[in-house]
């Protein structure tokens, strides 16, 4: 009866009122929970990037901060990079294959001539693969250092 073992003997021909339920349904269901628990959980495990976002954006009458005028600005768009200070410092890495030996080269240009800036902005443009973006912060690592030691810091505009 379904799991369920009702034994029918019993004095002067009562029935008993024990009844034993079957474990082994109960410890089939365990099993398949275990089961797909361990096969989910290599999913589970992810990566982290470090990347500081700022703040919030400054007032509109406050004066431009010296010290983030000198920041070094990467610019991530579909047709390639832009690497520079300012808008006229500005210089264009086009999207061929090796735009990351470039980019590498020219960060470590500006590391020599800059060895106090230890900032990079990082400005993607919303069309851009997240690929394309750990690869260039996989390029300022490279040339920067590590941001767990405190060498570098990325933050995003």
């Amino acid at each position: 009866m379904g799991g369920v073992s009702v034994d029918s003997g019993g004095k002067g021909g009562k029935k008993s009122v024990d009844s034993q339920v079957n474990m082994v349904p109960m410890i089939d269901l365990l099993i398949c929970c275990i089961a797909f628990l361990l096969m989910t959980a290599v999913w589970v495990q992810t990566g982290a990037v470090q990347a500081s976002q700022p703040r919030g954006a400054p007032a509109p009458d406050s004066p431009p901060n010296p010290e983030q005028q000198d920041q070094l600005k990467i610019q991530i768009s579909p047709t390639g990079l832009q690497v520079g200070v300012n808008a006229a410092d500005m210089r264009q890495i086009g999207r061929t294959p090796q735009r990351f030996t470039e980019l590498k080269t020219l960060l470590e240009a500006r590391r020599q001539a800059n060895q106090q800036n230890r900032e990079v902005w990082l400005q993607p443009d919303g069309a851009v693969d997240y690929s394309e973006i750990i690869s260039v912060m996989d390029t300022v690592y490279e040339v920067y250092g590590s941001a767990a030691r405190g060498e570098v810091t990325i933050r995003f505009l």
